[in-house]
């Protein structure tokens, strides 16, 4: 079974102390993420869809803190009052999907070039994807807190 590692229970607990909600929905998910983990018992595949599953889940998240951020006053001038769908946002959010997707891709292939379905490339590929997204999703909190910081 897998335990929680240390960024993850620093960020529940950061988030806990910010927004109890948020906690809870985190921790449920996580709960449900190794529950998924438990099952898969070893099987590359089922390890990596876990992974992919959780790693779409926080992305649904930071996509919620872009468009926050890219509807706020606070952020107006930077984004050019633009929205989501357009301005530095959307630019900024497409350029960190990329990077992600294409570093992750490298970083995956780096394990193994054998490209059949299971391999320890695509899941640690997925791994990375994971960890990317979850830092991308700590670092849009800090830039939240900030503003919240820095307003008054």
């Amino acid at each position: 079974m897998k335990k929680f590692s240390y960024s993850s229970l620093l960020l529940l607990s950061l988030l806990a102390f910010s927004n109890p909600a948020t906690a809870q929905t985190l921790m449920n998910a996580n709960s449900s993420y190794e529950q998924c983990m438990n099952a898969a018992d070893g099987n590359n595949i089922k390890m990596t869809t876990c992974i992919l599953n959780e790693a779409n889940r926080i992305l649904k998240l930071l996509e919620e803190k872009y468009d926050q951020m890219a509807n706020s006053e606070q952020f107006k001038n930077w984004n050019q009052g633009a929205g989501m769908f357009n301005g530095n946002f959307k630019e900024l959010y497409s350029s960190w999907l990329q990077y992600r997707d294409k570093y992750c891709s490298l970083y995956g292939y780096s394990m193994s070039p054998d490209v059949e379905p299971g391999n320890i490339s695509q899941l640690t590929g997925a791994e990375c994807v994971l960890e990317l997204t979850k830092r991308q999703n700590r670092d849009m909190d800090v830039i939240l807190q900030n503003i919240v910081k820095y307003q008054g």
